[in-house]
């Protein structure tokens, strides 16, 4: 049986709404999963826009003929990335993928794993600083939550400072400190497994 605590309560409550006909709550589903995992299936099918298309298609119209299966254990993104492993697996079958392609897809169920446990490692700096990494910082990338993907992006790319992320967010800085902290972390865990599981940074 399923604790109570570990129901996400407000996603049960999205579900039944688009469940009970709610358009304008589908259209906002649709709206913010559909980015974040076109970017999850962009780098697990080598970056080929058609197949990514493709599976991200697939994925939703499975989504919406399960819909009442999700019964709130995982997020609504987990969930949506699960059904789009399911569909990759598919696609690999039909065609050897490339080698990050394999790598994402072997090591998965240890991305799961750390993105349970990212409290207490420090960042190498220089991870996001290397430009000959791009194919991996995407890749990785794609792996975490999106509001992970979304702060890392916001520091390190927008280069917004905390204060500025915490009133994008509507949060104290404290908060947006935390979260960019946790961000960090999970980027590097992930970024070193698929590094090492390559065979090193190219």
């Amino acid at each position: 049986m399923v604790e109570p605590n570990t129901i996400r309560l407000d996603e049960i409550r999205i579900r039944d709404r688009i469940l009970s006909g709610d358009r304008e709550e589908a259209e906002r589903f649709f709206g913010r999963h559909l980015d974040p995992l076109f970017e999850f299936v962009h780098y697990r099918v080598g970056g080929n826009r058609a197949v990514t298309e493709d599976v991200v298609q697939d994925t939703m119209l499975v989504a919406v003929e399960r819909f009442e299966t999700f019964d709130g254990r995982s997020t609504l993104h987990t969930w949506l990335c699960g059904i789009a492993k399911n569909k990759i697996r598919a696609h690999r079958r039909k065609k050897r993928a490339v080698a990050l392609e394999d790598v994402l897809a072997e090591t998965d169920p240890e991305i799961d794993t750390i993105l349970t446990a990212i409290d207490s490692e420090p960042l190498p700096e220089w991870i996001l600083e290397r430009r000959e990494t791009r194919e991996l910082v995407g890749a990785t990338l794609s792996s975490l939550p999106p509001d992970y993907r979304r702060t890392l992006v916001q520091k390190y790319v927008d280069g917004m400072s905390v204060s500025e992320i915490a009133e994008s967010e509507g949060k104290g800085e404290k908060a947006a400190e935390s979260k960019l902290h946790r961000s960090r972390l999970a980027f590097a865990r992930v970024f070193q497994l698929l590094a090492g599981r390559r065979g090193g940074v190219e």
